[in-house]
């Protein structure tokens, strides 16, 4: 009786917390994971079918889909180390490599990592086979953006672990935004 208690215990926590409304189950990292906020904007014209960001080691590339107009976020459970913005997929064989570019961001375990918004600006002819004006791409520092995301769609997982900046110049904008509303950022 006590294990049928237990298991119907476990199974109401499960639903409650997949049914609760932000749909998100607050994941315990490892002493080796952190994890990364991934965010894109799409500023004008096409938006991509999929991302991708590299680290090292073999079928280690993180893929991020349902891209759309304006403002984009992933927050995505890693190993620490460092991910750089590999490709930006206009299509099944059209991509753009910005590996060159070197837009890089660094996740140290046990916090919450965020290294910029990746802007995109495109335009692509009417059958989205090739670019006619080709596209740039910025890699900004939109911490505030960050925060706000945080808070309104993973509230408690900002509760449970720091926000971090790891972008290329210093920012104490989340420290300042902690002490300022007294929370864990």
């Amino acid at each position: 009786m006590k294990g049928y208690r237990r298991l119907l215990q476990s199974a109401f926590c499960v639903v409650l917390c997949c049914v609760s409304t932000l749909g998100y189950c607050l994941t315990e990292l490892s002493k080796d994971e952190g994890y990364i906020l991934v965010a894109m904007k799409i500023e004008q014209g096409y938006v991509p079918s999929h991302i991708t960001l590299d680290t090292e080691g073999w079928l280690s590339d993180l893929r991020f889909e349902k891209l759309k107009s304006n403002y984009n976020y992933w927050l995505v459970v890693v190993d620490a180390g460092s991910y750089t913005w590999n490709r930006v997929y206009l299509g099944k064989q059209t991509y753009i490599d910005l590996a060159d570019q070197k837009y890089v961001i660094n996740v140290e375990a046990g916090k919450i990592n965020y290294a910029g918004h990746l802007s995109m600006y495109t335009e692509m002819n009417g059958s989205l086979n090739y670019l006619i004006g080709g596209a740039r791409f910025y890699f900004n520092n939109k911490a505030s953006k960050a925060l706000e995301y945080m808070e309104s769609s993973y509230p408690e997982v900002l509760a449970q672990y720091n926000l971090n900046y790891t972008g290329k110049e210093k920012d104490h904008f989340f420290e300042y935004a902690k002490a300022i509303e007294g929370n864990q950022l």
